[in-house]
């Protein structure tokens, strides 16, 4: 088993532990790929809408809910990300902050979970 400063192995090169805040990095970089993704297919379905199907409108609002929950978790484990933990817990005041929908922040907050209502469909 290899062991390095920020990380340790085991025998089939598969990270055993790493430090929390790399952790987070990881994970913020990854939901920031999936929000662009998700943004690019919006875009493209806009581009191909039939506006007139109520459908097609409450579709092009659950992916603009996607697209907004994507980046704003993204934004709040990249703010995680920028804080060093102390002890066993995280101080989630700043991450909270880079949240721009009231009801995801209150959910990564640790609140009970509530559907929401879709909000608005921004056609560009």
């Amino acid at each position: 088993m290899q062991t390095s400063a920020t990380q340790t192995l085991t025998s089939d090169d598969t990270p055993a532990s790493a430090p929390v805040q790399a952790v987070f990095e990881r994970l913020a970089i990854v939901l920031e790929s999936l929000s662009d993704v998700a943004a690019r297919l919006e875009r493209l379905g806009v581009a191909e809408s039939a506006v007139a199907d109520v459908r097609y409108v409450e579709r092009a609002q659950d992916i603009d809910r996607i697209v907004q929950g994507l980046h704003d978790t993204a934004r709040f484990v990249r703010a995680l990300s920028d804080v060093r933990p102390s002890d066993d817990a995280l101080d989630l005041a700043a991450a909270l902050k880079a949240v721009g929908q009231a009801a995801l922040a209150r959910q990564l907050a640790g609140e009970t979970f509530e559907e929401v209502d879709s909000g608005d469909f921004e056609m560009f």
